[in-house]
This record gives C-alpha cells, sequence and structure tokens, in this order.
C-alpha cells in the first residue's frame, strides 16, 4: 500500500486498537465511541513510540506486551475520567488489557520482527 514502513506499522496498531476499544469500552463503561476513537489515537502514538520502538528492540517481546498493557490501562482509565467523567469497571478494563495483549504479542511476532527488525527480536 505505502511504503513508509512505519506508517504502514502504526496504521496496523492502530487498527488493531481501535477495534477492541471501538467494540468494548462502549459496552463496559458506556462510554462514546469518540471517546474510544480518541483513546486509540492516544494509546497508539505512544505505544508505537515508546513500546514498538524502544522496549521492543532492546527488552524483547514480553517487556514489550507488559508496557503495551500498562499503557492500555492508563491510557483507557484517563479518557474515561478526564472525557466523560466515568469510571471503567476492573473487570472490563482486563478484558481490554487481555484483548489487547493478545494483538500485540502477535503483532510484535509476525508482524514488527518481519517488517522492522528482521526477525532479530528477543521472545
Amino acid at each position: 500500500m505505502f511504503r513508509n514502513k512505519h506508517f504502514n506499522a502504526m496504521l496496523t496498531k492502530f487498527l488493531l486498537v481501535i477495534t477492541v476499544l471501538g467494540l468494548l469500552l462502549p459496552l463496559i463503561g458506556n462510554l462514546t465511541t469518540i471517546t474510544a476513537v480518541i483513546a486509540a489515537v492516544i494509546l497508539t502514538l505512544i505505544g508505537y513510540l515508546v513500546a514498538d520502538l524502544i522496549v521492543l528492540s532492546l527488552f524483547g517481546n514480553r517487556m514489550a506486551v507488559l508496557v503495551d498493557g500498562i499503557l492500555t490501562v492508563l491510557v483507557v482509565w484517563e479518557a474515561a475520567w478526564i472525557i466523560e467523567g466515568v469510571k471503567v469497571t476492573t473487570i472490563g478494563l482486563v478484558l481490554v488489557v487481555l484483548l489487547i495483549g493478545l494483538g500485540e504479542w502477535y503483532y510484535h511476532n509476525r508482524y514488527l520482527s518481519r517488517l522492522l527488525f528482521r526477525g532479530r527480536i528477543k521472545p
């Protein structure tokens, strides 16, 4: 599609995150779709820069997925509280983190390891 590998990687990450947040946030916390989109954009940008480019190359996939999970909790919790004044349930937050974590595991192993790191990432 596009020749810029970072744009393609960020677009793929955004599609993963927006799918999970767009489907689950309105169900688990009565949040609007706009809040889910804002949270997905913030999570994609911060997660790509921190977890995917820095942590993944230095510490491997497990640590990058852990960092993505922590960022997911922080961004979803704060977006729900700041934008709509709603608290997300703990069970809902755990479900969101698990789904994003599974998606990120696959994204790092199958996509980023071939696209950016040429198979040179730790497990």
